[in-house]
């Protein structure tokens, strides 16, 4: 296998054309070969590379771990570390297993010239039954300061994971909103977690979320018109919105997940430093969205569930029940709702499906309160079918309304079901059911003359 360093990585879907490139360097002589670990402590790779001007740097490897599986205790991933110029740059965990995949890092930013790239297996980081790594290509790209994406990379936060990263929680995917300000302009950070050990119960994550991954902001920086910083925030422990006063790195904003839950601190380390690329920006959507781009995400999701949730995944899937079966097993829904007139208000959503040949409504709440949906703006849901449902067996979708504590009187619109979906058996999101625009008042109080449901039919 031969190692290359390309100008630009075209064949990948989230590359964007505008970025800049690094200039192709030459073997050097008695490198290593990508492969299996030559020696004890001896690196995977080391390898030249040439900066063509001064920015932010990513390395993307195409790696794989023979022997390993995210779906199985004791041997989940292996981990690798990368450092440029002998500094410790980043760690990656090989989530995908046995399985080739592109796994990326921003190496921040780096001088114009020559810089040395190695790549070292951590057994230390490793499962216990992760003995080998190969790597079959490295290929980097350069983001230079004239690039519509340098401020969002050289922003870009730097995450300490938690201690047991190798096997729970890891961070997948890094995404970007860029909102303009008065006075110039926010950048905000969102991380896609694998799983969460605590905080919303699995039911909970897929009614009212349509997932098991856990999707939390972690930075956000404001920057005036010349392009400097004008304010930082992080979201702590508590969910709550925090100015950032941690350590840097360049203009990387060091930070900790410290909670069961992925919540983070500005302050601290562990011995998992990650650096996911931001490249992609959120589109009007979902933040699940980005799952559905990048469904790989749903299997290690999947996989997690399976290894770590054995003990509280139905034995036998009935929608009968609240307890989570195989995602594959529930349909995916995602719209869009306010309060009406925009006035406060805690009504509550429900997701029903109604399947051909049958009476039933089948219910993403399952009659409970606290798993019906209260949010403004794009949300995701699921409800489960019986197994081995098919997408031609859906007759209709159903979103009802249900009365707040509060505010029992207030009204929600909705406006949007933007797809309806289920999963494939190799975890990818397969054609929507359906696509809904209008604009549709829902008012649960008694004597509203407005309807508590919306019913969609499935052509």
């Amino acid at each position: 296998m031969t190692i290359r360093f390309l100008a630009a990585l075209v064949s990948l879907s989230f590359l964007l054309a505008a970025c800049s490139t690094a200039k192709p360097a030459s073997p050097v002589p008695g490198s290593p070969v990508p492969g299996s670990t030559p020696l004890a402590g001896a690196p995977l790779v080391a390898q030249d590379i040439v900066v063509t001007e001064a920015g932010e740097v990513v390395v993307a490897l195409r790696a794989s771990a023979p022997g390993t599986s995210w779906a199985r205790q004791g041997a989940e991933a292996a981990t690798v570390s990368i450092h440029v110029d002998g500094q410790y740059k980043a760690d990656v965990v090989l989530f995908r297993g046995e399985t080739a995949f592109t796994y990326e890092a921003l190496l921040g930013g780096l001088s114009k010239g020559q810089h040395r790239l190695a790549v070292y297996r951590e057994p230390s980081k490793s499962a216990a039954q992760a003995k080998e790594v190969r790597v079959d290509e490295v290929t980097v790209r350069l983001y230079s300061p004239g690039d519509p994406l340098y401020q969002v990379m050289a922003h870009a936060p730097i995450l300490y994971g938690r201690d047991e990263s190798r096997y729970s929680d890891v961070p997948l995917f890094m995404y970007h909103e860029v909102t303009p300000q008065p006075a110039g302009t926010a950048i905000q950070y969102t991380i896609i977690f694998s799983n969460e050990d605590s905080g919303t119960a699995a039911d909970g994550l897929m009614a009212r979320w349509g997932r098991l991954t856990d999707i939390e902001w972690v930075y956000r920086v404001v920057l005036d018109a010349a392009g400097n910083v004008a304010r930082e925030e992080f979201q702590d422990k508590d969910h709550n919105t925090a100015l950032f006063r941690g350590s840097k790195e360049g203009r990387h904003p060091l930070l900790k997940d410290v909670t069961k839950n992925n919540l983070f601190a500005d302050t601290g380390t562990s011995p998992y430093r990650f650096t996911l690329v931001p490249a992609e920006p959120l589109p009007d959507a979902a933040r699940e969205e980005m799952m559905d781009r990048h469904p790989w995400m749903y299997r290690v999701m999947a996989e997690e569930w399976e290894r770590e949730a054995a003990e509280w995944t139905e034995k036998s899937a009935s929608p009968d029940t609240r307890a989570v079966s195989d995602p594959r097993n529930y349909l995916y829904v995602e719209f869009k709702s306010a309060p009406s007139g925009g006035a406060p208000c805690d009504a509550k959503l429900a997701i029903q499906v109604k399947l051909r040949g049958s009476d039933r409504w089948y219910s993403s709440d399952h009659g409970v309160d606290s798993l019906r949906i209260q949010s403004q703006g794009w949300r995701r849901g699921t409800v489960e079918l019986p197994p081995g449902t098919t997408a031609d067996q859906v007759e209709a979708l159903r979103l009802a309304v249900y009365p707040g504590k509060n505010l029992p009187n207030c009204a929600l619109v909705c406006t949007d079901v933007r797809k309806a979906f289920f999963l494939s058996q190799d975890y990818v999101p397969g054609p929507s059911l359906l696509t809904w625009h209008g604009e549709q008042i829902l008012d649960a109080a008694a004597g509203s003359p407005y309807p508590d449901q919306l019913v969609l039919p499935v052509r």
